[in-house]
């Protein structure tokens, strides 16, 4: 049997018990259950996700993904970058579960020490000004 420090127990512990990361006014739950945005509903988040775009900035991956959930899709790029995909609409990416579609999507991009460096749109956002 393993012993373990009670730092180390106590660390596990805090871990384990922390709540999910949120950001306020944004429906976590709502987007994640619109896996790759094939059910529609993402599509009538558009501004909801434009409004926490800037708060994601900086974030760390866990992060990320207790707000949007596990990606619809990933990219690894040079130098440790990664790239999160989520999907606004549906399209080819609802029936061909190994291609990149040509949907409207957030690329998420994380730098080398996996926190948040950029979002953008493979098709722009239309301002609502």
């Amino acid at each position: 049997m393993k012993t373990y420090s009670f730092y180390t127990l106590l660390l596990m512990m805090l871990m384990g018990c922390a709540d999910p990361a949120r950001i306020s006014g944004f429906d976590s739950e709502k987007w994640q259950q619109d896996k790759k945005g094939c059910q529609g509903q993402r599509n009538t988040m558009v501004n909801d996700f434009e409004a926490i775009r800037r708060d994601l900035y900086g974030r760390p991956e866990a992060d990320v993904k207790d707000i949007l959930g596990k990606p619809d899709a990933e990219q690894l790029m040079r130098r440790g970058q990664r790239v999160f995909i989520y999907y606004f609409e549906p399209g080819s990416q609802c029936n061909e579960r190994n291609k990149l579609s040509e949907a409207n999507r957030a690329e998420v991009r994380f730098n080398a020490l996996s926190k948040v460096s950029e979002i953008t749109y493979l098709r722009p956002i239309p301002s609502s000004k």
